[in-house]
């Protein structure tokens, strides 16, 4: 079983790369984003210490954590954005641990797949076989995100600048999705991809 990370920036199409990976080949996609926000859940293993850190205001009158709140604290202050990644990122790696150790024991799947555009933030690359960067333009992300998500230049600007940049994706990872065309084009590069692993498993090793 070959666990690859699926990273990029907002808008890219890591989804619908993810997707592909999902219907075609019968990928398992391990959601870090819900095992994120159930762990922030109370009773769940983030929960006590973002609300020690962040105090008892960022809290709804059900005692659940108000992402809304939570994230208007951390998104123009870059040192409370990463204090709360790192109460919530080793969390979420201990449990994505898990699930790819029971799916490699189960034998049930030839891929497990982390779709996440903080792959370099995060430290799930440390339990990825590889990671693909799947890369748009940004005017392109721009106008995917206006159309399908209706956000404003303004806000998809404070997006752009939180997020890691181009640069940093292609000095960190070597396998690169181009996704600036049609379907075919971008299911042809993930045919490739795997069709280049399967190739490397296949050859022989010599000391």
């Amino acid at each position: 079983m070959k666990v690859i990370g699926i990273t990029g920036g907002i808008g890219s199409g890591k989804s619908l790369v993810a997707d592909i990976m999902i219907k075609k080949y019968k990928a398992y996609l391990i959601n870090s984003d819900r095992i994120a926000k159930e762990q922030m859940m109370p009773g769940g293993i983030s929960y006590k210490g973002v609300v020690e850190y962040f105090g008892k205001e960022i809290l709804m009158e059900d005692g659940t954590i108000d992402k809304g709140k939570l994230s208007q604290i951390v998104f123009n202050d870059k040192d409370k954005l990463l204090k709360l990644n790192s109460l919530t990122h080793p969390n979420v790696l201990t449990e994505v641990e898990k699930v790819i150790t029971k799916k490699r024991e189960s034998k049930t799947v030839a891929y497990c797949i982390i779709e996440t555009a903080l792959m370099i933030e995060s430290g799930y690359d440390f339990v990825c076989d590889e990671v693909w960067y799947v890369h748009s333009s940004p005017n392109l992300r721009r106008d995917r995100l206006k159309q399908y998500r209706s956000y404003t230049d303004e806000k998809i600007d404070a997006i752009f600048t939180s997020q890691s940049k181009e640069e940093d994706f292609l000095k960190a990872y070597k396998k690169v999705i181009y996704n600036d065309s049609d379907l075919f084009k971008l299911e042809y590069q993930i045919d490739s991809l795997l069709k280049g692993q399967e190739e490397m498993d296949k050859s022989p090793v010599f000391s």
